[in-house]
């Protein structure tokens, strides 16, 4: 390989497009707007293949020190009756495929800039523009410096400028329903290593263990009557409400968490995009295909996309415009089917889960108690085979 690329975003993406690609010996630098490397949210699930990504980049010890792994997946009715459940740790056994980790997003924003070069980050940079040529892409900052590359990894978010100069007809999507999440020191009201989650009329809640005491939960509304700037401790007086009828112990964790500390945001995704990218710029992550998180595997599908894209530009001279289109087709057709499956599944699945009719709910979990519990279940049990059939090394043989 020859030539250099520039990263844009320091998030999940970005970092592990960093390291991927100095694995494979590429000269890339990371620009990220903040002055420091950091994560809005509370926690995140690594999904399995996701682990599996972190393996090959050599930080997957580090975020399961960091988390705890995801033993079991338990899903409830409001009453607290089961509908159905994966046993984790068992699949990880039998295939040889990691157990999905939970864990804070600012402790996995840690351990992944543990593999990164130092040397090779640029904080504090806002972008201003950026301009391409028929040899080089030129990246403008707001301080009015400026680099050079051959080609630009876009891995600024669903909001990404970059995506909306390239492509300003794509879309964002925002979901009829709204979230609120937080982290919370408590003692789980289930099993270590759970992630549980409670579907209602209209409101369902997750609640998954993130190692050291900390709990991740995340409510899903479809009526809220709090304003996402409204007050905080009339939004948590509000989910105490929603959730007292819920099984014993899931008000108690909404009742140990500061109000301070909910975060309330819109639900939103990105329509499906026809190519991630365009002559010597690449879109990556959420740039790309931002998607709702209710299947919890948008930060795996971030992973996946890092090790295709430095596997590609292993051997990939950046100055050969020829090669760079080959190296943006083979991206986009080998990543693109599974993050708009995952787009469409999830949206689809967040529009089912915040039903409120009261017949329509009943429905709603017999089936996911009988066919829909078992097809989830024999899913997750084909991406932990795909899992373990991943290489072991970036751009490596399976």
């Amino acid at each position: 390989m020859s030539g250099r690329v520039i990263v844009l975003g320091g998030g999940i993406g970005g970092l592990c497009t960093s390291i991927a690609l100095r694995q494979v010996g590429v000269d890339a630098v990371v620009y990220e707007q903040a002055r420091q490397f950091s994560e809005v949210g509370a926690g995140i699930q690594v999904w399995v293949k996701g682990m599996q990504a972190l393996r090959q980049l050599g930080v997957a010890g580090a975020v399961r020190e960091a988390g705890a792994e995801v033993h079991h997946h338990r899903f409830f009715n409001a009453k607290g009756a089961p509908l159905y459940s994966a046993d984790l740790a068992d699949l990880a056994r039998r295939t040889g495929a990691p157990a999905p980790v939970m864990i804070a997003r600012s402790a996995l924003i840690d351990a992944l800039a543990t593999g990164v070069d130092p040397e090779a980050v640029r904080l504090g940079r806002r972008v201003a523009s950026v301009e391409q040529h028929d040899d080089k892409v030129t990246v403008r900052f707001d301080d009015a410096s400026s680099d050079e590359a051959d080609l630009l990894i876009a891995a600024d978010g669903i909001n990404s400028m970059v995506r909306r100069r390239l492509f300003p007809e794509v879309r964002i999507r925002t979901a009829s329903y709204r979230y609120v999440r937080s982290l919370v020191e408590h003692p789980a009201p289930f099993d270590h290593h759970v992630f549980a989650m409670f579907f209602g009329r209209g409101n369902r809640i997750a609640v998954g263990d993130c190692g050291y005491g900390r709990l991740y939960w995340l409510v899903g509304l479809k009526k809220p009557t709090v304003p996402l700037d409204g007050d905080l401790d009339t939004l948590k007086v509000d989910l105490l409400r929603r959730f007292q009828t819920f099984p014993e112990g899931i008000a108690s964790v909404i009742e140990a968490t500061p109000a301070d500390s909910l975060i309330h945001h819109t639900v939103r995704d990105l329509e499906p995009m026809e190519t991630w990218g365009r002559g010597r710029v690449l879109l990556l992550g959420d740039a790309a295909h931002a998607t709702t998180p209710n299947l919890g595997r948008g930060s795996e599908q971030a992973m996946l996309d890092a090790i295709e894209l430095a596997g590609l530009l292993r051997s990939t001279d950046l100055a050969d415009a020829a090669q760079l289109r080959r190296v943006l087709d083979t991206y986009s057709r080998s990543r693109r089917p599974e993050a708009e499956a995952l787009q469409q599944t999830s949206w689809r699945i967040g529009n089912i889960t915040s039903w409120q009719n009261p017949v329509m709910t009943r429905v709603r979990d017999v089936i996911m108690s009988t066919v829909a519990g078992r097809k989830q279940v024999a899913s997750i049990q084909a991406q932990f085979t795909e899992a373990a059939r991943m290489p072991s090394t970036v751009g490596g043989a399976s």
